[in-house]
């Protein structure tokens, strides 16, 4: 039987906010835990354009690495993969390629709405 484990019960697995694993609830099965990651996250293609910025992507780096450069943390790689419907995210950033990036200033908003959304 697999049961949702509540933030509460979680203990050990218990992450930041920005974080992609604290996006998906906890459920257990017997004796083994596990995330229930058949959620996803979307943004609309016609997002207010004063939402988001764009950068070009001038050397190889991996989306952690483009996440800090942006937001000052590499916890929020997903969040631009999302916002770039980027399906695989082992595969690099494209050098030469310009990618959209969430405001910094409008990420906690976004992150607050997201984890309403998820619930």
């Amino acid at each position: 039987m697999i049961t949702e484990i509540e933030k509460i019960e979680r203990g050990l697995l218990s992450f930041s906010d920005t974080k992609y694993e604290n996006l998906f609830s906890v459920a257990k099965s017997d004796k083994y835990y596990f995330f229930n990651i058949i959620k996803k996250i979307t943004f609309p293609e016609d997002l207010n354009p004063e939402s988001f910025i764009e950068k070009y992507i001038t050397a190889p780096m991996p989306w952690t690495t483009f996440s800090n450069n942006i937001y000052g943390t590499q916890d929020l790689w997903w969040l631009i993969c999302s916002m770039n419907n980027i399906k695989n995210p082992t595969i690099n950033p494209e050098v030469g390629k310009v990618y959209k990036i969430l405001r910094p200033e409008l990420v906690n908003t976004v992150l607050t709405e997201i984890t309403k959304q998820l619930k």
